[in-house]
Order: C-alpha cells, then structure tokens, then sequence
C-alpha cells in the first residue's frame, strides 16, 4: 500500500531556530539540514508538495551536469526515485537492476513522460564519473539521472525525502513516485511484481488508460502446461532475473545458461549462500567474476539451503524444458518475464 508522504517541521522538533543552527557549532543533523532548506507551508490552492516543500540545491548528475534539483529534475514531471550508494554490496544492486527491468517495461515512456532519480547517499566517494559507470552497468540510459553533489546539500535532499539512516548500510531501499504537476505523492517497493510497479507509475499519471488485458483461452494452451510455477521460478524472478538471463547473454550479471554444468555444485551452492564471505576470503573464481563484472557484484541474499535448492531445481528445469522442446538438443530458456542475482 503506497503510504503518502508527511511534512517534517524539523526545527521545531529541534527545539532550535534555523539562525541559530546556522551559526552554532554542532554539526547539523539531518533533521537541521531539512528546516534549513526553506519553507515546508501550503501555497494557497496548491499541495504541501511543491516548489516549496522539495529542496532546489544544486546537485551534480552521472553524465557531468550541475542542476537545480527541483527545478530541472522535478518540476511538473512524474518522477520515480530511490536512493542508492555505488560501493553498496547487498541491497542498492538489487533495487537498481529492477528498477531497470521497470524501466525496459515502460518503455519510451521513461525519459518523455516519466524520469527516473537514483540519489548517492555517499556524495564524498560517489563522482559524476563513478555515478557514471554505475548507470552504464545497470542500463539506465536517456530519463534516468544518477545524482551526487556538496554533502551539506544531499544531506538536506535526504532529510527533506525521508532518508535519514545514519549508517549507509541502514538506507531506505523503497522508492518514491510522485507527480509534481498534480501535487500526488507516493511510496512502493522496487520488489514488487514488475508489471504492477510499472502499471502504479503510470498510474501516477491522469491520463494513462490501464489496457485490456487480452483473453487466454484454455483450449490454446500447451496440453503439458500447468498453473504453478516451478520451484525456484519466483525465487529467480524476484532475486536473479534483473541481473541474469538464461540462454541470452551477460546483462548486468553473467549468463547463467550451462552454470550447473560450468561450476562445481558445492562451490556454487556456498557462492549463492555467502558470497561476501568468499570474497573476504579472496577466493580465486569469486574475485574473477568481481573483476569482470565490477559493477555486479553478488549481494548475499540470505539465502536459506532449501531456497538453494529451489534455484538449483529452476535453472535445471529451464535446461530440460528447453531441450524437449527443440527435440532433444539441449538450449537454455529465458527466464521468467516478471524480474532480479546469481552469479
């Protein structure tokens, strides 16, 4: 359920006025920074989430441009954003190769009517440069913005939005989508299933028409098709499908056609339980899937031994199912079309 955003009246929570923040010697909090940042009131007959409630410092973006944050990126636009941090190594991975899946659902869309913000929390290691090669890993391309820019000023764009973790590894990992023109404000979570996600974004926006969905006819089905998903299938989709196919390239993440025959079963069976652990360790073929695939790196998912199994018992089936179908020759299936890792 999307939870509406509320207006944070910081200062006086403080129990200190914006001079006298200014001018102390404390540093500022994140509840400081956002009172500082102007006025959070209702402009008669608009909403409380406008020009005078967003923040309009000047940020810096992943392909060299310096912006006004409400003004350029958000200003009467529908906007889908999240927060993220480039040398994260469990949940901003996740979040942002499905972010990437809604992205390709939408379409043309992202980019004319609808933009995507991907915001640094790290502004003191995260360049435009690095912001860069990020969004090249993950596909952002044209209407998504990675942002970065003076750490006083991304403090008070967090603050202002709702991220105030003190500790990296604590941020929020949902997203918000808000349409400026029309004043609506929202929250979701990027492990949604991907098509409801894209079809709430666009929600967002007054004039789109949801479309029929188009009958199945039993009758049309395959004779050997059956309604449960196969062990493992909402796992991959969930967990694996934004960074790996199966059977049709490297995307984010290698191919993982052929990976129960490439990789010995205990090795990949611990690499998809603890892949941190075996990095710490520097284990020779995890820091050789780190090197060619820098932006990628496998998170641990907490994975349990039986969600192991599940995933095992998937990718196996797209191999066999694959093969029956092409009359023996064994070819690897796509996976799933709803969405996000293993390598």
């Amino acid at each position: 359920m999307l939870k509406f955003i509320g207006v944070f009246l910081a200062a006086a929570l403080a129990g200190l006025s914006a001079g006298a923040i200014a001018t102390g010697t404390t540093p500022l909090t994140l509840f400081e920074r956002a009172a500082l940042s102007g006025p959070t009131t209702r402009v008669a007959g608009g909403t409380p989430w406008d020009e005078t409630f967003f923040p309009n410092v000047p940020v810096q973006t992943h392909d060299g441009r310096t912006l006004r944050f409400y003004d350029d990126l958000v200003r009467n636009k529908i906007v889908v954003v999240n927060f993220i941090y480039t040398s994260c190594s469990n949940i901003c991975p996740l979040v942002t190769s499905r972010l990437a899946l809604v992205k390709d659902m939408l379409g043309d869309r992202v980019g004319r009517d609808i933009f995507f913000l991907s915001i640094s929390i790290d502004p003191l290691n995260d360049s435009p440069a690095t912001l860069k090669k990020y969004a090249e890993t993950y596909r952002a391309g044209p209407g998504w913005t990675f942002i970065t820019g003076d750490p006083e000023h991304m403090d008070v764009l967090r603050a202002k939005l709702g991220e105030r973790s003190s500790v990296k590894a604590e941020h929020r990992n949902d997203i918000m989508i808000g349409n400026d023109r029309i004043g609506r404000w929202g929250r979701d979570s990027a492990f949604s299933n991907i098509e409801v996600l894209a079809e709430t974004i666009q929600e967002f926006d007054p004039a789109w028409i949801k479309p029929i969905p188009e009958r199945i006819e039993t009758s049309a089905l395959p004779a050997n098709y059956s309604l449960h998903d196969k062990p493992g299938s909402f796992l991959f989709a969930k967990a694996c499908g934004g960074c790996h196919s199966i059977g049709h390239g490297d995307i984010v993440g290698p191919d993982l056609a052929g990976v129960l025959e490439r990789r010995d079963h205990q090795w990949l069976r611990r690499f998809l339980r603890e892949p941190d652990r075996m990095r710490a360790e520097k284990d020779p073929l995890t820091v050789e899937l780190d090197e060619k695939y820098p932006g990628a790196k496998m998170p641990n998912l907490n994975l349990s031994n039986s969600d192991v199994d599940d995933l095992f018992a998937y990718l196996s089936s797209q191999g066999v199912s694959a093969a029956s179908a092409s009359g023996g020759a064994k070819v690897e299936a796509a996976p799933p079309t709803a969405p996000s890792h293993a390598h």
